[in-house]
C-alpha cells in the first residue's frame, strides 16, 4: 500500500514536482499507532502530531494524497510538514528515504541493541547531575531531544546538563537547557565531549574571576547575572584584559557611590581604548590620575576655591595644559598666581593666561618671569596714562593692545602719550577720545612731545581767535600749561 503524494523537499525547503510516497512498514487494514508514539505525542507539538496520524491514515488506506491538500487540511505549509515527518523520523516513527520518488515509510524504526548508552545508565548519570532534584519523564524526554533533534551525542548532553546546573543551579528549567543545547549544536559547534569540557572550564574560570571582582567592588551574597558574566566575557576574550588587570582597574570605581560591573565597563573600555590593558599600566594609570588629583586641588587652593573635589571639565584642562602645551607645575603654579591676584578669578581663567603663553610661544618658567616683568612695565605706562586721562581702572588686554598699536605702530612716543591723555581728562569718555586723538596725530605725522605740543598750540590759538562764548563755557581746568611756552625750547 502505497500513497504518493506531489511534494518538494530538501532539508526544510520543498523541491518543485518531486513525488512523496507513503508507505507503512506492516501491512494491515488498520491504522496501528505505537505505544511509545503515544507517551511521546504528549510533548511534541500538536501539529506535529497531527501530521504524522494523517499520514499514517493515508499509508494504511493506501490512499494517494496531495501535499496541497494534506496543507490545507492541517493548516500547515509544506516545509512545516516535511519539519514534522523530520521530528518523528528522529523519534523512530518513521523514516524518510530520499530518491526522485520521496517515500515516507512508516513503522518502529528504535534500534534498542544500540549500546552507546542503555536508557537506564543515561538516566542515572543524568540525575547524578540533578542531584535531589528528581528529574519527570517528561524533562527526560525533552533532554533525550537533544540527541533526536539537535544530534548531540549523550555524552556531551550530560556535559550539556552539568554546563546548565553550574550556571543556574539544580533548579535550572529545561527550557533554558532547551536554549544551550541548540546553541551548542547550530552556533558554537559544541558536538564532542572534549569541546565540551572545554567550555565547562572556560565557564569555571569565569566564574572564579566574576566573583573575585565582585568581592572587589562590595558586591558579595549572590551569584553573577548572565549579563556580568557576557560584560566578565568581553574583557577577558575581546579585550584582552587579565584578571589581574582588571581587579588593578577596581581601584578606579572608588568615585562612584555604588560600584558595579557596568561603571567597571565603561572605566575598562576608557583603558582598552588607551591601549592599558596590563595590571602594569593601569597601575601605573591609576598613580598618575593620583598625581593629576593632588595637583589640580593645589592650583584650586592658589585660585581661592574651595570645592575639595576637582570637577571633570578641571582634568580635562589639566591635561591640556600638561600634555598639548607641554607645562610643569611650575608654570602652573605661576599662572594661578597670576589668576588669584587678579581678584581671585575661576579656575579655568588659568586657561586663559596659558593659552596666551603658549601662543606667544613661552615654554619655561623663565620665559614666563620675563613675559611678566615686560607685562608689569607696559602695565606701568599704561596706568600714568590712565591717571593722566583720569580713568580710573586696571589695565586690561585691550588696553594692552591699544597702547601696543600707539607706541609700535603709531611710533608715538610715551610721552606724547600722556599730553593727549591729559587733553582727554576733559572728555565723556577719556580713553576713545585719546584713542581718537592719536590716530589723528599718527595721520598728522605727529610722533614727538614737542610736535604734540605745537599742534596743541595751534589748536589754542584757533580757538582763542574764535569768539567767546559768554554761557555755558566748560572750564579748562589748569591743562592750558602743556600746551604753552614751558615746553617751546625743548628739543629745539
Amino acid at each position: 500500500m502505497i500513497l504518493y503524494m506531489y511534494a518538494s523537499f530538501l532539508a526544510h525547503k520543498v523541491f518543485e514536482g518531486v513525488v512523496m510516497k507513503l508507505r507503512l512498514k506492516n501491512d494491515t487494514k488498520t491504522t496501528p499507532v505505537p505505544n511509545k508514539f503515544i507517551e511521546c505525542s504528549i510533548t511534541a507539538p500538536e501539529n506535529y502530531t497531527q501530521a504524522y496520524l494523517l499520514g499514517l491514515m493515508y499509508s494504511s488506506n493506501s490512499r494517494e494524497a496531495d501535499l496541497d491538500f494534506l496543507c490545507a487540511k492541517l493548516n500547515m505549509d509544506r516545509g512545516e510538514i516535511i519539519e514534522a515527518y523530520e521530528f518523528w523520523q528522529k523519534k523512530g516513527f518513521l523514516r524518510i528515504i530520499n530518491s526522485d520518488v520521496l517515500c515516507i515509510e512508516f513503522g518502529d524504526f528504535n534500534r534498542y541493541e544500540e549500546d552507546l548508552y542503555t536508557e537506564r545508565d543515561f538516566n542515572r548519570q543524568l540525575q547524578d547531575i540533578f542531584g535531589s532534584r528528581q528529574l519527570s519523564p517528561q524533562e527526560y524526554l525533552k533532554i533525550y531531544d537533544y540527541t533526536d533533534m539537535f544530534g548531540l551525542p549523550k555524552n556531551v548532553v550530560l556535559l550539556l546538563a552539568k554546563y546548565c546546573v553550574l550556571m543556574k543551579g539544580r533548579r535550572v528549567s529545561v527550557a533554558y537547557m532547551d536554549k544551550v543545547a541548540r546553541s551548542w549544536a547550530e552556533e558554537e559547534n559544541i558536538d564532542t565531549e572534549e569541546k565540551a569540557k572545554e567550555k565547562i572550564e572556560n565557564f569555571k574560570v569565569s566564574a572564579s574571576g566574576i566573583v573575585r571582582v565582585l568581592k572587589q567592588l562590595g558586591i558579595s551574597g549572590r551569584e553573577p547575572t548572565k549579563d556580568e558574566y557576557a560584560l566578565y566575557g568581553k574583557w577577558t576574550h575581546e579585550w584582552g584584559f587579565t584578571l589581574e588587570a582588571i581587579l588593578t582597574a577596581c581601584s578606579h570605581t572608588t568615585a562612584a557611590r555604588e560600584p558595579s560591573m557596568k561603571y567597571l565597563d565603561r572605566i575598562l573600555q576608557r583603558l582598552y581604548a588607551q591601549g592599558s590593558t596590563t595590571s602594569r599600566k593601569i597601575a601605573e594609570i591609576k598613580n598618575k590620575s593620583e598625581e593629576t588629583d593632588l595637583n589640580i586641588k593645589e592650583l584650586m587652593r592658589i585660585t581661592g576655591e574651595k570645592s575639595l573635589k576637582p570637577p571633570l571639565e578641571y582634568e580635562s584642562l589639566y591635561n591640556k595644559w600638561t600634555l598639548v602645551y607641554g607645562y610643569g607645575m611650575d608654570i602652573l603654579r605661576l599662572a594661578a598666581r597670576i589668576s588669584s591676584e587678579d581678584g581671585h578669578k575661576p579656575f579655568p581663567f588659568i586657561d586663559d593666561i596659558l593659552a596666551e603663553w603658549y601662543n606667544n610661544r613661552i615654554f619655561t618658567l623663565q620665559d614666563a618671569e620675563e613675559f611678566l616683568a615686560e607685562r608689569r612695565e607696559l602695565d606701568e605706562k599704561i596706568k600714568s596714562v590712565f591717571k593722566a586721562a583720569g580713568i580710573l581702572r586696571r589695565p586690561a588686554e585691550a588696553h594692552r593692545r591699544a597702547y601696543k598699536k600707539w607706541t609700535q605702530e603709531y611710533k608715538i612716543s610715551h610721552d606724547a602719550i600722556l599730553l593727549a591723555a591729559e587733553i582727554s581728562s576733559l572728555k565723556d569718555n577719556p580713553f576713545s577720545y585719546l584713542n581718537r586723538k592719536l590716530s589723528d596725530w599718527h595721520e598728522s605725522g605727529i610722533r614727538t612731545l614737542s610736535e604734540a605740543q605745537q599742534e596743541a598750540k595751534k589748536l589754542s590759538a584757533k580757538k582763542s581767535a574764535e569768539p567767546k562764548r559768554l554761557m555755558n563755557e566748560r572750564p579748562v581746568g589748569n591743562y592750558d600749561h602743556l600746551a604753552i611756552d614751558p615746553f617751546a625750547d625743548e628739543g629745539a
